[in-house]
């Protein structure tokens, strides 16, 4: 595996934490599916809001073309021409010139493309081929008739429209399951509430090549290295925090997924079920926190968080927070002034709004 491979050994859980318990929420088996007229609706008024669209299909066309979609009566493919000297590098590869390939539509040949493509986006928001056809169909085609309908294209432009912009509309579906434009409520007899215990044992991996092979004093397993792999910056930053905090009693690094670790369950536009797995829960000051961490800010204040569903993931957590009278919130890194920053009362993109406090102004006795 070479540069990239890690060492890994067992770690045992320390016995002044084995009676720790946290109630923790599971997916319900028989509600796990989505509700594809609400993933419609969801899609249809992410479009609208994030574009400007309205019931005038033709400004609605210009609208999207301004904004890259490509309409066209051709198949549009890219090659790329020039000399490079590795072409997995990114700054290699950007000196090469992209030529635009014009292909002429074939219904037949383009028409298992245009299904394979659909089939993809509707594997991307967990919805069956057959329901996101219809969806595609509802929002785009002048063949079906649907108050939130976008464009009114023919089966031919709708094949183009559809193997064009592939990447667009999964970017479009992705964020519409996740936008704070059709939020539900999670009905409790949707969710399985069962105790949740730190495991006793668990597979630890680390970088050997690190020059910090810190023993942490805090973490609740007896020789947990701060050289811990694979870790985000904000996680690393976060627990080099804990361990030099005086507040901070001890903190658990949970799992990102399986049984055996803490969840809670929340629901997308489309009303399926998801797990999130919060990062830490830890101890300052006596009382039990809940904290999640996130890509930070940069040195301009623009946000480096990837994850599209943060906002639903934070109500979620302060929904549990609240129900169960415990303390949290998400942690992400501020470059401009270097220090962890946690939001608790509302989640925010803005740096410099109040919803962010320093950390180190929290955590302190």
């Amino acid at each position: 595996m070479g540069k990239s491979a890690l060492d890994a050994k067992t770690l045992f859980l320390k016995n002044e934490h084995k009676a720790f318990t946290l109630t923790k929420e599971q997916r319900t088996m028989v509600t796990d599916m989505r509700d594809s007229r609400k993933a419609l609706a969801a899609i249809s008024a992410y479009l609208k809001a994030t574009y400007g669209l309205t019931g005038d299909k033709k400004q609605n066309k210009l609208k999207l073309q301004s904004r890259g979609f490509i309409f066209s009566d051709n198949i549009v493919r890219y090659t790329y021409s020039g000399k490079v000297a590795m072409i997995w590098e990114l700054s290699e590869r950007d000196r090469l010139n992209a030529i635009e390939i014009m292909e002429p539509l074939n219904t037949h040949i383009h028409g298992r493309e245009y299904h394979h493509r659909v089939g993809q986006i509707g594997l991307d928001i967990g919805m069956e081929y057959a329901k996101m056809n219809t969806i595609i169909g509802k929002l785009f085609s002048d063949k079906y008739s649907y108050a939130g309908q976008v464009l009114n294209l023919t089966v031919r432009e709708l094949y183009a429209f559809v193997i064009n912009n592939m990447n667009a509309l999964r970017q479009v579906c992705r964020e519409a399951m996740a936008a704070n434009l059709a939020q539900g409520s999670l009905v409790p007899a949707m969710v399985s509430e069962k105790p949740f215990y730190f495991p006793h044992s668990v597979s630890f991996t680390y970088d050997i090549t690190s020059k910090v092979q810190t023993e942490s004093v805090k973490n609740v397993y007896q020789g947990y290295l701060l050289s811990a792999e694979p870790r985000s910056s904000s996680e690393k930053k976060f627990e080099k925090f804990c361990e030099n905090c005086s507040a901070v009693e001890w903190f658990y690094k949970n799992g990102d997924k399986g049984e055996e670790y803490f969840s809670i369950v929340y629901r997308d536009n489309g009303k399926k079920q998801k797990l999130f797995y919060p990062d830490y829960i830890l101890s300052v000051g006596g009382e039990t926190w809940i904290v999640e961490t996130k890509g930070g800010f940069d040195r301009t204040g623009a946000s480096e968080d990837i994850d599209v569903f943060s906002p639903k993931k934070f109500e979620v957590l302060r929904a549990y927070l609240e129900k169960h009278a415990l303390k949290g919130g998400f942690v992400r890194f501020d470059k401009q002034s270097e220090e962890l920053c946690i939001c608790t009362e509302a989640y925010s993109d803005d740096i410099h709004s109040e919803a962010w406090k320093l950390l180190s102004d929290i955590f302190k006795k």
